[in-house]
């Protein structure tokens, strides 16, 4: 998990500055560096934030679990009952 918010943190930032300054040499406008640079953050955050999201996502609070183990008990008296 940290190794992938490490990549997504930092591939997004220097492809863009590398774009950036690319785009900087060709045309002679050091905005393009900058913008790359931004672009490069704002993509990094959104990275990351879709990558915890979805960590925290899959991740089970103690009252979501309770609630999922008192229900299995529930059903797991229900079925023996049946029996």
């Amino acid at each position: 998990m940290v190794l992938q918010f490490g990549i997504n943190a930092i591939v997004p930032i220097i492809l863009c500055t590398i774009i950036g300054n690319a785009l900087t040499k060709a045309y002679g406008s050091k905005w393009f560096a900058i913008g790359g640079i931004l672009i490069g953050i704002i993509a990094a955050f959104n990275g990351a934030y879709r990558s915890v999201k979805k960590y925290l996502k899959n991740e089970e609070s103690p009252g979501q679990r309770a609630r999922r183990l008192e229900e299995e008990a529930k059903r797991e008296g229900a079925h023996s009952k049946d029996d």
